[in-house]
């Protein structure tokens, strides 16, 4: 296949393109240029050859271009392909034909389509001037050189879209309209859409308030007029809809509105707790617009259920074979923990834990005559109180608990004390077979708890 005079001229753009970017010599087809090492030359050497295969070119067709000596090779042959656009469209079937024999090859597949591309955006874009020179030192190779010179082009205009066929649907662009403030529309207009969801509100203690007229729909989910005139919809109009999973408003914002009246008693301490810091709005515990659980208007008719959504170990460790009656319902999270925040560890009721556990657990709290120290300091020394597979709910089983601080007496090991049991007998039986009072003892012979 014979390549047009175009392609030839495209064929050799992409050599130069090669040549300065790459560092490589001229495609084959103009292998008599190739040995010279600067590409301007090479090109004036081109056309000059051009010039002589077509001696009766007509006017219109390339006349003898020159290309200016310049630094800048890219322009160079920027400037050659801006005289020679107008020319191909002159040529006639006989002047390409007579061209032929300048150059003969075929581009091999899409080896060189990225190149070619390039070319034909260097004849094609001639009103746009050349910023600045193209800097090699910046790439370490032809592909990466080539990839910072598009990313450094100037951005082109988008083309113009097609006007819409007549009787198409296609949306007319409208122009910019500030948004209009909502305003309060009244309960009665939410209810023509909302009765449903307002008849199941009615039975929770926020909806004995509704029907009493202290409250209304526009309190908690902002005016309303946007909204209708919208047509409804989640979120639609700028309607509050306290839904965790709606993106268009924060946890913060949906929390400040329920808090507007909910501050004070046990959500004092809500700013800075875990939960608040986690993110956690009201509505991933509660569930406002109906009645699911007999107080707090839980999500889950049983309250650890709730606290389970995320505390999935405690939910494990609720079914060991000790634990606190939870599961009976006879203790639930909530009387040991305050979720919306607390100034003491793991959002405690109490100052401390042992006052947390003095709460059901009395006649631990003493004072005694004889005390033990680890009971005095924590009771989560010894004791697990989510759940344990030992009794008593203990961390660890008797004795090998009593020995992370009795390391020696009672054949245990060598030291002070040491006889009278051997090691074997002391597991067996557990220390408090003798040693009773372990919590502490008022017997003025109490002193080693065995009374």
């Amino acid at each position: 296949m014979r390549m047009s005079w175009a392609g030839k001229v495209h064929h050799l753009a992409l050599g130069l393109v090669c040549g300065v970017l790459a560092g490589s010599a001229m495609p084959a087809g103009a292998t008599e240029l190739g040995n010279q090492s600067d590409p301007v030359a090479a090109l004036q050497s081109y056309i000059q050859l051009v010039d002589v295969a077509q001696p009766n070119a007509p006017t219109g067709a390339i006349a003898k271009a020159t290309v200016p000596t310049s630094a800048d090779p890219v322009a160079a042959l920027r400037n050659y392909l801006r005289q020679t656009a107008g020319a191909r469209s002159d040529m006639s079937v006989a002047h390409v034909q007579a061209t032929a024999t300048v150059a003969d090859r075929d581009f091999a597949g899409d080896t060189y389509a990225p190149l070619r591309g390039f070319a034909l955006s260097l004849s094609a874009d001639s009103s746009q001037p050349v910023q600045r020179p193209l800097q090699l030192a910046e790439a370490d190779n032809a592909y990466d050189a080539l990839r910072e010179f598009f990313n450094k082009q100037p951005d082109t205009a988008a083309p113009a879209q097609p006007p819409p066929a007549k009787g198409s649907k296609a949306a007319k662009p409208r122009a910019p309209v500030e948004p209009v403030p909502a305003t309060a529309v009244g309960m009665k207009v939410c209810l023509t859409c909302h009765a449903d969801q307002a008849t199941q509100f009615g039975y929770t203690l926020m909806g004995r308030l509704m029907k009493q007229g202290k409250m209304d729909c526009e309190v908690c989910h902002g005016p309303g007029s946007a909204h209708v005139k919208a047509g409804g919809g989640v979120g639609v109009g700028g309607i509050i809809s306290f839904r965790p999973d709606d993106t268009s408003r924060t946890a913060d914002d949906n929390n400040a509105i329920c808090l507007g009246c909910h501050k004070r008693g046990e959500r004092t301490n809500w700013d800075g707790s875990v939960h608040e810091e986690r993110g956690l709005q009201c509505s991933n515990c509660h569930t406002i617009m109906k009645s699911v659980s007999a107080t707090h208007q839980l999500k889950t008719a049983f309250e650890p259920d709730t606290c389970f959504q995320c505390h999935k170990d405690r939910r494990a460790q609720m079914f060991r074979s000790s634990h606190m009656p939870m599961r009976e319902g006879k203790v639930v999270c909530s009387d040991c923990h305050n979720p919306h925040g607390s100034t003491t560890e793991a959002l405690l009721r109490e100052d401390s834990i042992n006052d947390t556990c003095y709460k059901c657990h009395a006649e631990k709290r003493g004072p005694f005559l004889w005390e033990h120290e680890p009971v005095r300091e924590n009771c989560l020394n010894c004791h697990d109180a989510h759940g344990s597979v030992n009794e008593y709910s203990l961390k660890i089983a008797r004795p090998r608990l009593c020995f992370e601080c009795h390391g020696f007496g009672h054949g245990n090991s060598t030291g002070a004390g040491a006889g009278g049991f051997s090691f074997g007998a002391s597991m067996v039986q557990s220390c408090q077979n003798c040693h009773i009072a372990i919590h502490g003892s008022n017997s003025p012979a109490g002193a080693a708890f065995q009374r």
